[in-house]
């Protein structure tokens, strides 16, 4: 069995012991950005993956697994609008190319809080504030969003912004799959157990990997990502479907939780 993994910080303590041993004989990790996932998931590529909540809104025959998510309940650090101008005078902003959450997040969020109607456009964050060489702003998401530099920038947290508009947390992945059996459900969420009892060394191990203080990673992963898919998460995963519909951004369909 293959499944898809995210390349980001925030996904570690759900798959830290499935990449160091604790994946079933003959199971594989395949890693990729969340839009890519998406399409492996819809080509059978792959049974699950740590997906896009908006993945699952776009094909409802996805299921998803109980009781895990990747959110936040204000601000996250890791989904981010870096902007040369001020909010009102966006024209044009360019969204990360692996964002399919964050970018639909940022549209809804950008015309209910803001009125503001910008033209977007996928780039890919190779380097990152070069997707703001021909944009006023550029939504960048993961570990490029922390670590990249943002001197001179305007800032904006979309989870942080999410939460001021719908008063609910932002869930920006789940793990689903086109089944999602007993099996998968009791390897997932034991992982996910013991990732977050490891959540300390996890964080001093990628700190080294990407370069950032200790502490801000350890911050990030034990008390800024939420991992329990619970009641508000719940409201906030609909919330996010319900306005996604509204705007266009998805065809009015279930989604099986």
């Amino acid at each position: 069995m293959k499944l898809g993994c995210l390349p980001y910080l925030n996904v570690k303590p759900l798959v830290y012991t499935l990449e160091h041993g604790g994946l079933p004989l003959g199971w594989e990790l395949v890693y990729a950005p969340p839009s890519r996932l998406a399409e492996l998931l819809a080509a059978g590529e792959i049974a699950a993956a740590p997906v896009s909540s908006f993945a699952t809104f776009a094909n409802p025959d996805l299921e998803i697994c109980p009781g895990i998510c990747i959110a936040a309940d204000g601000p996250v650090k890791s989904v981010l609008m870096l902007s040369k101008k001020s909010m009102q005078n966006l024209d044009k902003v360019a969204l990360d190319t692996g964002s399919l959450s964050g970018a639909s997040m940022l549209k809804i969020i950008l015309a209910e809080l803001y009125d503001v109607h910008p033209e977007f456009v996928r780039k890919a964050p190779r380097p990152v504030l070069s997707m703001l060489d021909e944009c006023d702003a550029a939504l960048v998401i993961g570990d490029p969003a922390m670590i990249c530099p943002k001197d001179d920038l305007h800032v904006f947290d979309l989870a942080e912004e999410w939460k001021k508009l719908t008063g609910l947390p932002a869930v920006f992945a789940v793990w689903a799959g086109n089944h999602i059996g007993p099996e998968l459900v009791d390897v997932l969420t034991r992982a996910k157990s013991a990732g977050l009892a490891r959540v300390h060394e996890i964080a001093r191990e990628e700190s080294v990997r990407l370069g950032l203080q200790y502490e801000v990673c350890d911050e990030y992963l034990s008390r800024i990502m939420i991992y329990d898919l619970g009641e508000r998460e719940m409201q906030g995963l609909a919330l996010f479907r319900q306005k996604a519909v509204q705007h266009g951004l998805v065809e009015p369909r279930g989604v099986r939780v």
